[in-house]
């Protein structure tokens, strides 16, 4: 018992675990770390509305200064008052700035403040302006909105619940201050000139119809204390005072009210109603006492909010620094306690980490690549009998066993692959040896109907062979049919066409004076043969299917296929171009569906061809293909010209019975005109029959077979 305590190299896996969390570490440093995250966050977050406490704190005075000019415009207090008061409120605007340069501020507040940033540049025009007091208050007006509107924004970035409702609540009372001091300026200005006029008299309705429906908001936010501090400063005989007055001041008649009552015409159009019953005196005390009660409101909550974020910040600070030491202590005593335990796990750990990846990364891919490799494997090095060194046999048996599947898997695969590529072949030559006997009976039909049928089984051969071929790029064999001499790019783009069962549908736009170098020719062209399948049996059978190509930066070869099927909603096209990709890099194919995306993408492997489908839902779908200049180099001389100057040079022949379309004995080509055919319309949406047999026997005769020849003979 005693040599197995002291054997501690030996103790079971949960005695170890047991001896290294004594002491709770996972507790502490997760935890705590969390903890103390937290509790800094939320101090710098405090910090921030300190610092916007304090910008609010500076725009207050800036908006009182532009209400004391409006006053002071509205009552006519003449040029030196306004001075002295602007010079206060530039004083106010000197402060707010140097605050907010101190102040990190989101984008909207900057904007807002650029906003009236720009408005404040116009205060010295305006401050000029003393004949038309209506619109200068509407101007200071304004600019006083604006700057609440800058508040109200820095009250929205409150987020803590406990600032956020005395935020919106200091905004409110702003609010509510101004629209009193605004039916100050109107009424004064209205005392000055004797009456008011109906659009005064309409915006202090409005005014007063705003100021309770903002009271009834903050009532909505305050807390007890803010509502009590707020009935006891917003009442009294001013603020009833006030309300008669205002009242006096909106029923009033207006100035330019019409005269009503029974005089004669020329006394009613002289008629002027009576000055306001108001002295301006009464009107200034008693607005001034309801600003002045509001001020105090307003100095009250500012206190609050600064008091509460500087609390906040505190007690987030201390929390901060008790978990940072608690969270310290355990990490000394957890350090000294799991060490030796510690530094052994690890030691353990690290031996069997490094056998499992060496076998992981090294030794079994090596193994899968080749197919072969002894049988016999290296032992993990963890010689101990506790869970680590059980752990270690364990993978040494499943490294065992892992190596014989691999041995016989390689074996079957490469029978399998055999298999298919001899089945390919022989299946090839058939259809090679049907292929030339079709074009034998082709050349002596003379019936248009049956010619006609020829022609389709000559093309579903044409299909046959193809399939083979795929078939043996699955296996990993190399496709006998190769052409010799570079292509022209057009000629492949039509080949291509060709292949495919809706060939019909198929557009071929002119390509660009590029050639494709001979041995990647017959592999381009069953890549754009797959892609050009797939767009015509997932696009509606009335459409058409585009194939183009241009040459981009770099001279690199860019073909297109564009149809005009549904499209492929955004997580398919992602799986469906990461499988392309990984056919490249030798993944297992999709049987069952996608047979044609895994041989494209094996093709285009074997060139470093870049293939990639791009798709909007409902509108089509894009294959995009990107040829490397060195497989496809431009040419110095056109070939479609150098056809188009073939076919300008020879002497325009009447056609014959045997050259007119529908005859079996001489189908059109792609060198050939008849000489009194018209020239086809740009672009058919459909083919006609004759146009296809043509289409068709030119491909059989001019490129699957006759092209490398005619490349010779050039």
């Amino acid at each position: 018992m005693f040599k197995a305590l002291v054997n501690w190299r030996n103790w079971r896996l949960p005695v170890k675990l047991a001896a290294v969390l004594i002491v709770p570490v996972f507790i502490a440093v997760g935890a705590g770390v969390l903890q103390i995250q937290s509790h800094m966050e939320r101090a710098e977050s405090y910090a921030a509305l300190q610092r916007l406490v304090k910008v609010r704190a500076a725009l207050i005075p800036v908006i009182e200064g532009v209400q004391a000019e409006r006053r002071i415009v509205a009552e006519g207090s003449g040029q030196q008052a306004l001075q002295d008061q602007v010079r206060r409120t530039d004083e106010s605007r000197t402060a707010l700035r140097g605050q907010i340069a101190k102040t990190s501020l989101a984008e909207v507040v900057t904007a807002r403040m650029d906003d009236v940033a720009a408005k404040i540049g116009g205060l010295p025009a305006l401050r000029e302006r003393t004949t038309d007091v209506p619109g200068v208050i509407r101007e200071y007006t304004a600019l006083t909105e604006s700057m609440l509107d800058v508040d109200e924004v820095l009250a929205s970035e409150f987020g803590d619940a406990a600032l956020f409702r005395t935020a919106m609540g200091l905004q409110h009372v702003l609010h509510v201050q101004e629209q009193v001091l605004y039916q100050q300026a109107v009424v004064l200005s209205g005392l000055t000139r004797g009456q008011l006029v109906t659009a005064e008299v309409r915006s202090l309705v409005e005014s007063n119809v705003k100021l309770g429906y903002i009271a009834g908001e903050f009532a909505a936010l305050a807390t007890a204390d803010q509502l009590s501090t707020w009935s006891t400063k917003f009442n009294g005989p001013d603020i009833e005072a006030h309300r008669k007055m205002l009242t006096t001041a909106v029923l009033h008649p207006a100035s330019d009210a019409p005269s009503t009552g029974n005089n004669n015409s020329n006394n009613s159009a002289t008629a002027r109603p009576k000055p306001l019953p108001i002295a301006a005196s009464d009107w200034s005390k008693a607005s001034g006492a309801v600003a002045t009660s509001l001020d105090g409101v307003v100095q009250g909550m500012q206190n609050d909010l600064r008091d509460t974020a500087n609390r906040l910040r505190d007690e987030t600070s201390d929390r901060a620094g008790a978990a940072s030491a608690i969270l310290f202590a355990s990490l000394i005593l957890a350090g000294t306690i799991g060490f030796v335990v510690g530094r052994y796990l690890l030691r353990s750990l690290n031996a069997l980490r490094r056998s499992a990846l060496e076998v992981a990364w090294h030794k079994l891919p090596e193994m899968v690549a080749t197919g072969r490799g002894s049988t016999q494997i290296e032992p993990v090095p963890v010689d101990t009998t506790e869970e680590f060194g059980q752990v270690a046999r364990a993978f040494d048996e499943v490294h065992q066993q892992a190596v014989r599947s691999v041995i016989e898997q390689a074996g079957m695969r490469a029978n399998m692959r055999n298999i298919f590529v001899n089945l390919s072949r022989r299946s090839q030559s058939l259809v090679e040896r049907q292929l030339k006997l079709m074009e034998e009976l082709e050349k002596y039909e003379e019936d248009p109907d049956q010619l006609a049928n020829l022609f389709k089984l000559d093309h579903l051969a044409t299909r046959m062979r193809r399939n083979n071929e795929n078939l043996m790029v699955l296996s990993g064999g190399d496709v006998a049919r190769r052409f010799t001499r570079p292509i022209p790019l057009t000629d492949v783009l039509r080949a291509a066409a060709a292949e495919i069962e809706q060939y019909q549908r198929v557009m071929v736009h002119t390509a660009p004076n590029a050639e494709v170098v001979g041995y990647v020719a017959s592999d381009l062209v069953r890549l754009l043969a797959e892609l050009l399948d797939n767009a015509t049996a997932f696009s509606p059978p009335h459409t058409q299917v585009t194939i183009s190509a241009s040459i981009e930066a770099g001279d690199i070869v860019q073909i297109d296929v564009v149809d005009h099927g549904i499209g492929i909603d955004p997580e398919a096209l992602a799986v469906v171009n990461h499988r392309l990709e990984a056919a490249g890099e030798g993944a297992d194919v999709q049987v069952f569906r996608e047979m044609g995306l895994f041989v494209v993408g094996r093709l285009a492997a074997r060139h470093q061809i870049v293939v990639r489908l791009d798709a909007q839902q409902g509108r089509g779908t894009r294959a995009i293909v990107l040829v490397p200049a060195e497989l496809a180099p431009r040419r110095e001389e056109s070939w479609e010209s150098f056809r188009g100057e073939a076919i300008e040079q020879r002497p325009v022949r009447p056609a014959t019975p045997a050259q007119m379309p529908g005859t079996a004995s001489g189908p059109a080509s792609w060198f050939e005109s008849p000489g009194a055919a018209p020239p086809p319309p740009p672009a058919p949406a459909r083919q006609s029959p004759e146009s296809a047999r043509g289409f068709l026997d030119a491909f059989q005769r001019g490129v699957q077979r006759g092209l490398p020849d005619r490349q010779e003979s050039r």
